[in-house]
């Protein structure tokens, strides 16, 4: 039973979310107002709204004569959402060049460091976690809290896939180590354009291995 703490929207969209993402709302699932709100032991109000929210983030979507049901991604969607992507990751690098500091360098190579470790050990699951880190400090390193709203969330359908289907291999997994390298020289250098170049590699061959690999 959810606790009763408030904003109860924000509390469902995450036990939903969480839901989703560990398959216990598969895809094609019908998800009722009425039975969540008996579930969860609150009133149907935060529970329309949570399930608005999350198909406005590409969660859910309405059905005609179902209802709301949760989204079965496909590989068009894969492609729109890696081309939506790889726009904000750029944005979120050319940010990262004009704000950089020591001490934001420093913090991007221990999670090489960790993710150098995490390889070895060959866990594809915790890779990925260490992967979107690499992300995450870089798009708070940006400045831009909007964006990292929006690249976050992208990010959870990608890990989705990637749960789904634990993509790629170790050999895969060493070259994101060296293209978030190419990324993290560029850094180093505020060289904007070098940076912007290897984002757009490390997206390219992103998206081709999903394509290649994500059972949709």
């Amino acid at each position: 039973m959810l606790e009763k703490q408030l904003p109860y929207k924000y509390r469902v969209y995450d036990e939903i979310k969480k839901n989703i993402l560990t398959g216990h709302y598969q895809p094609g699932s019908v998800l009722n107002e009425r039975k969540l709100s008996e579930e969860m032991g609150i009133s149907r109000t935060p529970i329309r709204e949570a399930l608005q929210m999350l198909e406005h983030d590409g969660w859910l979507i309405t059905e005609t004569y179902k209802g709301t049901v949760v989204r079965e991604f496909d590989m068009e969607y894969l492609h729109n959402i890696m081309e939506i992507r790889t726009a904000l990751e750029i944005l979120a690098v050319q940010g990262a060049v004009k704000r950089i500091q020591p001490e934001d360098i420093r913090m991007l190579e221990e999670v090489q460091r960790e993710q150098a470790e995490v390889l070895q050990n060959y866990d594809a699951m915790e890779f990925i976690g260490v992967d979107r880190e690499f992300h995450s400090r870089l798009y708070e390193v940006s400045g831009n809290q909007e964006l990292a709203h929006l690249l976050g969330n992208y990010y959870d359908i990608f890990q989705f896939l990637g749960m789904q289907a634990v993509l790629g291999s170790k050999a895969r997994y060493t070259i994101t180590m060296t293209e978030h390298q190419a990324i993290l020289d560029a850094l180093k250098e505020k060289d904007e354009e070098k940076a912007v170049r290897a984002m757009k590699e490390h997206m390219s061959q992103t998206e081709k291995n999903a394509m290649k690999n994500a059972h949709l």
